[in-house]
């Protein structure tokens, strides 16, 4: 079988890319493998996905430049905000344009 490819996970240790992580691992056969991105790669809920087998990286959606070096190499982005973090429109949006500019 030819090299998996990876999918740059946002929010890899909250509900939505969590849940997406655990999917694309518990798939040993589906082609894909995980780039899970996180603010904080030492965090226990970062360290229970090192353990099930992925890549776990620092990245933070506030910072473009961590982001594109998140994003390398990837073959697909799943991008995801959390609103209710901070509750406001102008961050969201900052947020998102930092991930699509990165990706």
């Amino acid at each position: 079988m030819s090299e998996k490819k990876v999918i740059a996970v946002v929010g890899a240790t909250g509900s939505q890319g969590g849940g997406l992580v655990r999917a694309i691992l518990d798939d040993p056969d589906g082609g894909f493998t995980v780039r899970a991105l996180t603010r904080n790669t030492t965090s226990v809920k970062a360290q229970e996905l090192v353990k099930l087998g992925a890549e776990v990286v620092q990245a933070d959606n506030y910072d473009e430049q961590s982001l594109t070096a998140a994003f390398a190499g990837a073959y697909g982005a799943y991008l995801v905000t959390d609103f209710w973090a901070h509750m406001s429109a102008e961050k969201e949006l900052q947020e998102a344009t930092n991930l699509v500019n990165a990706a």
